[in-house]
C-alpha cells in the first residue's frame, strides 16, 4: 500500500497531464475501491456533501496551520471518478461563515509565463520570446533552444551579457561551458558571453536552479550579495532574494562550498541545505522537492510562514501584497499547488483552513485575517 507522499505524487502526476498508463490504473483501482454501493452516480448531492465532510477531517487546525492539499486533492478525485471530470469543488454553503463570496476573486490573475530580457554588451536590450521557454549562448549568436536564431554578432570573449526575468516571468538560459541555468521569477544573472581565465563567474539576484557542465580545471562560481557557491560540475538551487531574510543553496547532486560575504566556508553534500541569515550560516538536512518546486511547476510550503508564500505569489503572478494584520505574516502552511492555475486558485486552497481569508482588487491581494 503507498503512504500518503506516494498518493500526493501520483495525483499530482495525473492532474499535471504525465502519469503513465500504470499510474492511471493505480489510481483508478484506488478511486473505485472508495466507491459505496449505497451511493449511486445519480444521487450527487449525496457525493458532494460526503466530500466535502471528508474535506473538513482531513484539515487540521492545530496551532500550526496545515493545509494538507494532497489530501484535499484525493477526496476531490474521488468524486471525479463518479462523474466522469477532475475538477475541485468548494460548496457555498461550506463553512461560510468563514470563507468569502466569490466576489473576494472576480478580479482574478493569471499565472506568469516564459519571459525574459537580454542585454548585450553595446546596450541593446533584446526581448525573448514569450513562445519559447530557453536559450543557448552559442559561438557567435544567440538561439533559441529549438535553434531559431535571436541575434548575431556582440557574443565574443570578453563581452558581459545579463539577463532578467521579470515578476511573472522565468526562462532557461544555457551558458557558453554547457551549463544549464533555469532563472524563477524577478530574477538577474550577468555573466560573461564566453568563459575564460581559471574559472567561470556569474552574478546572480533573486533564485536560479544551475545544472552546470563538469570541468574540473575551471570551477564555477555563483556570486550573490551575500555569498559565492563554487562547484566544479554539479546540480543546486540558489534563492538570493534581497526582499527575504534568509539566503539558501540546495544541493541536488555533486560537491557545493558556500563561503559567506565574512568568509565562512561551508561544503554540502547532496539532500543538504546552507541558510544564511544576518551573521548566522548553517547546514540542514534539505526538502529537494520542496527547494525545486518552482522549477518543476509548483508551488511548495512545508511549515512555510504566509510572509514568505505571499512573496513567491507576488513574484509569480506580479501582484501586490497587502496585509491587514502583521500577526497574519507569521501563520505557517503546509501544501502544494500547481503554478500555473490562476491566483485565485491558490489563494483558495489556502482558505481551506478557515485561517485566512483574501480579496484581490486589479493587482493587488489583500489578505484578510
Amino acid at each position: 500500500m503507498m503512504n500518503d507522499k506516494e498518493w500526493f505524487e501520483l495525483i499530482g502526476r495525473i492532474s499535471s497531464g504525465v502519469a503513465n498508463d500504470e499510474e492511471l490504473g493505480r489510481y483508478n483501482a484506488w478511486c473505485n475501491a472508495c466507491q459505496t454501493a449505497d451511493l449511486p452516480v445519480k444521487n450527487f448531492a449525496a457525493v458532494k456533501d460526503l466530500m466535502l465532510v471528508n474535506i473538513n477531517k482531513k484539515i487540521d487546525h492545530t496551532r500550526t496551520i496545515r493545509l494538507r492539499y494532497y489530501k484535499v486533492a484525493s477526496i476531490a478525485a474521488v468524486i471525479a471518478v463518479v462523474v466522469g471530470v477532475w475538477f475541485f469543488y468548494v460548496s457555498d454553503h461550506y463553512h461560510q461563515s468563514e470563507l468569502r463570496t466569490s466576489s473576494h476573486f472576480a478580479n482574478d490573475v493569471s499565472p506568469g509565463k516564459n519571459t525574459a530580457t537580454i542585454t548585450l554588451a553595446n546596450g541593446k536590450i533584446l526581448q525573448l520570446s514569450d513562445a519559447k521557454n530557453g536559450v543557448t549562448i552559442g559561438d557567435s549568436n544567440l538561439r533559441y533552444n529549438d535553434g531559431s536564431v535571436v541575434e548575431s554578432g556582440d557574443i565574443k570573449e570578453g563581452n558581459m551579457l545579463t539577463t532578467i526575468t521579470p515578476r511573472g516571468g522565468t526562462y532557461q538560459i544555457t551558458l557558453s561551458d554547457g551549463s544549464q541555468v533555469w532563472m524563477n521569477a524577478d530574477s538577474k544573472m550577468i555573466f560573461p558571453a564566453k568563459f575564460s581565465g581559471k574559472s567561470r563567474e556569474v552574478l546572480l539576484e533573486g533564485e536560479a536552479y544551475f545544472e552546470v557542465a563538469k570541468d574540473k580545471s575551471r570551477p564555477f562560481i555563483v556570486k550573490t550579495e551575500k555569498q559565492e557557491v563554487k562547484v566544479l560540475g554539479t546540480h543546486f538551487n540558489v534563492a538570493a532574494y534581497r526582499n527575504e531574510h534568509v539566503t539558501k543553496t540546495t544541493l541536488l547532486e555533486g560537491s557545493v562550498e558556500v563561503v559567506a560575504a565574512g568568509g565562512n566556508k561551508l561544503k554540502i553534500k547532496p539532500g543538504e541545505q546552507t541558510y544564511l541569515h544576518d551573521h548566522t550560516f548553517t547546514i540542514s538536512n534539505a526538502d529537494i522537492d520542496e527547494a525545486v518546486a518552482w522549477k518543476n511547476g509548483e508551488f511548495m510550503f512545508n511549515n512555510e510562514p504566509l510572509e514568505s508564500i505571499m512573496n513567491k505569489v507576488s513574484r509569480w503572478y506580479d501582484v501586490d501584497i497587502k496585509f491587514q494584520s502583521v500577526d497574519t505574516k507569521h501563520k505557517t502552511f503546509n501544501g502544494t499547488i500547481a503554478r500555473f492555475e490562476k491566483v485565485s486558485k491558490v489563494l483558495k486552497m489556502l482558505e481551506l483552513t478557515g485561517h485566512v481569508h483574501f480579496k484581490i482588487e486589479g493587482k493587488v491581494i489583500t489578505v484578510l485575517n
